[in-house]
């Protein structure tokens, strides 16, 4: 019987194999080439004047550069952002919202992903794909002398944090601190930055990486101490600045900065073949999951699978970039795990997919 069943799995792969030769596809930021810009009024001069806002922060967002905008190339296209645009429309927001964005409505565009790839690659700037690590977000604010974690709620902190991670193209969750969270960690935690409850905390967020941190007021000024577990690896950021709106969208941007140094890459022309072989593929969900994430990536070009062997599959990934950088954009996610032993030989890369 078992025998059957690595037989039923192994034609199966090769019929999927075969009859899958659409380009890269993957699970998706949502809307990542969608952008919005708060306005006072949906005229036609506002309009035309915040489309070019959109439109620069798309090309932040996929470039996964803030510089991206200084480029001359970049200068030379903004002005004709309506021509790349697909649709439009307004959100009318919150009385909430409002106090964050200080603006009524919100003009919201989305742009044609391919002119905006193309735009990139005339330009020798980088891309950074659709699947991007998802992040949660533990950030305790000190208020009236009041200490409390942010929690997914319309707390102001909360709508700014998802607003700089929406302008950048971040995937995050802020945590829910119901009963569960709070029998893990505390508002001292969070605000002394101990990684270990936090960390246990965030596993039933199903995080690539987190974010724990502070924001305070002093002297009329606002300062934010965050700390960033990237598998292990933990980066202090800090930022101050007038207001906690700002804090939050500079300590946003050095997380996407690092993030798009490890992920975003310059197209080439230049096609390489990189193996890739993954154990624990027990199930065609598995194969499946395995084979939309290195599709997602943003140097894949293609793949296809070469060999199918007990529960493990070898794939091979053509790429738009150097080995070295698909691999780095594979560890940085928690879907494929490096196997410890493995040394890359023979153009070969061994990891383990996550139950």
């Amino acid at each position: 019987m078992r025998n059957i069943s690595k037989l039923y799995l192994y034609l199966t792969l090769l019929l999927v194999n075969l009859c899958w030769v659409m380009p890269a596809q993957s699970e998706r930021v949502a809307d990542l080439y969608s952008a919005s810009w708060p306005v006072e009024n949906q005229s036609t001069g506002v309009r035309q004047n915040a489309m070019q806002n959109v439109f620069a922060e798309v090309l932040v967002r996929v470039s996964g550069n803030k510089a991206v905008v200084n480029n001359s190339q970049i200068q030379a296209v903004l002005s004709d952002a309506q021509n790349y645009m697909r649709q439009y429309s307004y959100k009318r927001l919150s009385a909430e919202e409002q106090m964050v964005y200080e603006r009524p409505l919100l003009l919201v565009a989305t742009f044609d992903s391919q002119a905006i790839h193309r735009i990139l690659k005339e330009a020798q700037q980088p891309i950074w794909s659709e699947n991007r690590p998802a992040g949660s977000f533990w950030i305790a604010v000190e208020e009236d002398g009041q200490r409390r974690v942010v929690s997914e709620s319309r707390d102001q902190v909360a709508i700014a944090i998802k607003r700089a991670a929406a302008r950048r193209g971040l995937p995050i969750v802020m945590p829910l601190m119901d009963l569960e969270d709070k029998s893990e960690v505390s508002v001292g935690d969070v605000w002394g930055r101990f990684t270990g409850p936090i960390k246990r905390a965030s596993e039933r967020y199903n995080a690539d990486y987190v974010v724990a941190g502070q924001l305070s007021q002093s002297g009329g000024q606002w300062m934010g101490r965050w700390s960033l577990d990237l598998g292990g690896n933990v980066e202090n950021i800090s930022s101050t600045a007038s207001s906690k709106q700002q804090v939050v969208a500079d300590l946003i941007d050095q997380i996407a900065d690092k993030l798009a140094a490890r992920l975003s890459v310059v197209l080439s022309d230049q096609v390489l073949a990189v193996e890739i072989f993954v154990e624990n593929i027990n199930t065609l969900d598995a194969y499946a999951g395995a084979r939309r994430y290195l599709d997602g990536l943003g140097m894949t070009q293609s793949v296809r699978v070469l060999q199918v062997k007990d529960s493990a599959v070898l794939f091979e990934v053509k790429v738009q970039s150097s080995p070295q950088s698909l691999i780095d954009a594979i560890n940085i996610g928690n879907n494929l795990r490096r196997i410890p032993t493995d040394q890359g030989l023979g153009g070969r890369y061994s990891f383990r997919w996550r139950d």
